[in-house]
């Protein structure tokens, strides 16, 4: 779906030609200060908090899955269970060995081996030099985040914005964690996003490509594909569409994510990590998230900024940009697959998920991103004046969907605040602290 161009009005508040701002008006801008900024952060963690040691981000434990005895070459620790980072480092040194441990790192989970995207870019970059996948880690997350800040300026040009308004996508909160902590949501959400956008422009068989590799690297991904399958299904029931090559970007990444989980339960003892997945990562609507957002109000400091402060910081700037999207989703030029996969993620990463994200304190909410980047989409493809804001359709759309609600450029530079308020206050946190 082609989204709306830019009226007169819009077009005459573009920056004048040769100005600072309309030099600026470029998704490559986007990206490289999107790059800048997330190799700012990175070069400050590794030098306060990780001592000059790069190896700490891939938070390898001491006390239950990794073993320093055994590994080689030897990296650095941090105290009690460490974190995801060092199942992802793991997998980097030999992605296509899947025993229950191997170089000193002990899985814990059938489903790490299916989140294979991101541990096989790095063997690959490394060129399978186990003492240079550390810095590879880094090296792909930073690169994904500046292709993420790149993708939001051209989502936003496509928009009738500018460019700039493309570092929201940049400027998740949970990045910090992604980034510093070397996780795959980068990589993941940059695949995603790239291929929303060759969707749009009728590139299926890349949007396919990249959509199925961002699926082998987080599975939530998934929930696009299942958005453009129910859109598409519904069309051709209505016989306003046939099957065709659309259809592969749904299909592709169904088939490489169930052919993952097949290969997995024959080689893993029997056993498909889907199904782990779904029991530790989900729960009734709401069980988890309400208790953990009264609990972290009830926990609060009025003193100083702790753990559960900075939690409901995160709650509140994550609610603001999500709850702003829902609102505008009758308005939005944003294609309707788009649409669905946004309530989809929210339903999936935010209603449904477990108390094993809304309980912690150690995740700054990394899972949540797809959600945070939908939102993002919803509000940016929404008309910022009344000329711009076409009459919404009649019939169930106009029902479901309505119109009437604007974005302007003072509107979205509130949420950003939010959101780059929250962001501030984790990176420091991370900074400082772990």
């Amino acid at each position: 779906m082609q989204l709306t161009s830019t009226t007169n009005r819009e077009a005459s508040r573009r920056p004048v030609s040769g100005s600072v701002l309309a030099r600026l008006d470029f998704p490559a801008v986007t990206g490289l200060i999107a790059f800048a900024g997330w190799l700012g952060f990175a070069l400050a963690r590794l030098q306060v908090w990780a001592k000059g040691h790069i190896t700490l981000f891939i938070m390898s434990g001491v006390d239950k899955y990794s073993h320093p005895g055994q590994m080689y070459p030897r990296i650095s620790h941090v105290p009690l269970k460490g974190y995801d980072g060092q199942f992802y480092y793991r997998l980097a040194l030999s992605p296509f060995n899947w025993h229950p441990t191997a170089y000193g790192i002990t899985m814990d989970s059938n489903y790490r081996y299916t989140r294979i995207g991101y541990p096989l870019v790095a063997w690959i970059a490394s060129l399978g030099r186990h003492g240079l996948v550390p810095v590879v880690l880094v090296a792909i997350n930073l690169i994904c985040v500046g292709i993420v800040g790149w993708l939001g300026g051209k989502f936003a040009r496509e928009s009738g914005r500018h460019a700039l308004w493309g570092l929201l996508f940049a400027a998740y909160f949970g990045l910090v964690i992604s980034v510093g902590r070397d996780t795959a949501e980068p990589l993941a959400d940059a695949c995603m996003l790239g291929g929303m956008l060759a969707y749009r422009r009728s590139r299926y068989v890349l949007a396919a490509l990249l959509i199925a590799y961002g699926v082998i690297t987080n599975e939530p991904i998934l929930v696009l594909p299942v958005a453009i399958a129910l859109t598409r299904l519904y069309q051709m029931y209505r016989r306003r569409a046939r099957p065709g090559a659309a259809d592969l970007a749904w299909v592709l990444p169904g088939t490489a994510y169930l052919l993952l989980q097949g290969i997995e339960k024959v080689v893993v003892h029997g056993k498909a990590g889907g199904l782990a997945d779904l029991k530790q990562n989900f729960t009734g609507p709401f069980m988890a998230m309400v208790p953990a957002v009264v609990r972290d109000f009830r926990l609060m400091s009025w003193t100083h900024l702790g753990m559960y402060d900075i939690n409901l910081v995160e709650f509140i700037a994550l609610a603001v940009v999500v709850v702003a999207g829902l609102l505008v989703i009758g308005s939005t030029t944003a294609p309707l697959h788009e649409r669905v996969a946004f309530a989809g993620f929210i339903l999936i990463e935010m209603v449904f998920a477990s108390g094993q994200f809304w309980d912690s304190v150690f995740g700054d909410g990394r899972t949540y991103i797809d959600a945070f980047l939908l939102a993002v989409i919803m509000l940016l493809a929404t008309p910022s004046s009344a000329a711009a804001a076409a009459p919404e359709a009649a019939g169930w759309k106009g029902r479901l969907f309505p119109a009437g609600r604007l974005v302007t450029n003072r509107r979205l530079a509130v949420l950003a605040a939010f959101a780059v308020a929250a962001l501030i206050v984790v990176a420091r946190r991370r900074i400082l602290f772990e």
